[in-house]
């Protein structure tokens, strides 16, 4: 039997059941299906026994229900959620992994002009957007976009359904993603969230450009 690359590594001994999360539309980028299956492959090597779920549909909320329950199902340790217009190594898994923690993830730009990344380490306060720098150390922030998140899938099991919902907030007159909002509710339920900066400068978030 052949050895996996990472023998010996961290990843010998228990292995770990990922799912990879993807809501989308009917097409995908080209970029993100070459990150998809170079990660998967990496993944997998290392001794990780890795799906992958997609829900196509045009209904976030719906799309990010089911495939949470798709993870639970098969009883996945973690899961990695990913939108289908990012671009990532195909080491993110495990480096995400290696943090060891309930919540962490990866900042990048939003597909706007003005640039601004997508996390905040207050979300009531816009202005408190974490840069695109790289920190030694994980920072803990209160919101950030799930673009790629990684969280360990029994943190549900403190929540309520629907997990996932849309909030307008009468203090800022804007509405709460679906995204900010569970990050909001694991948060009251003790957990905390972090965001991998060295990672977040490999992430890139497709858009279009007209010339």
């Amino acid at each position: 039997m052949r050895k996996s690359l990472y023998e010996g590594s961290l990843w010998s001994g228990k292995p770990i059941k990922l799912s990879i999360l993807v809501p989308t539309k009917d097409l995908v980028h080209s970029q993100f299906t070459y990150s998809l299956t170079q990660l998967i492959k990496t993944t997998s090597e290392s001794g990780i026994d890795v799906y992958v779920f997609f829900d196509s549909s045009t209904i976030l909320l719906n799309q990010r229900e089911k495939l949470i329950e798709q993870a639970k199902e098969i009883k996945s340790d973690y899961v990695l959620w990913l939108d289908s217009d990012m671009v990532f190594p195909s080491t993110t898994a495990l480096r995400l992994l290696n943090h060891k923690k309930d919540i962490v993830g990866c900042n990048y730009m939003k597909r706007c002009i003005p640039q601004k990344p997508v996390a905040y380490t207050n979300v009531k306060d816009w202005d408190s957007w974490v840069p695109m720098k790289p920190q030694e150390d994980l920072v803990k922030v209160e919101g950030v976009g799930m673009g790629c998140l990684l969280m360990k899938t029994n943190v549900f099991k403190k929540l309520k359904k629907p997990y996932f919902e849309f909030i307008y907030k009468e203090d800022t007159k804007d509405w709460y993603g679906e995204d900010f909002n569970l990050l909001e509710k694991l948060r009251n339920n003790g957990y905390s969230v972090y965001i991998d900066t060295i990672l977040s400068m490999d992430i890139k978030h497709l858009g279009t450009y007209a010339f």
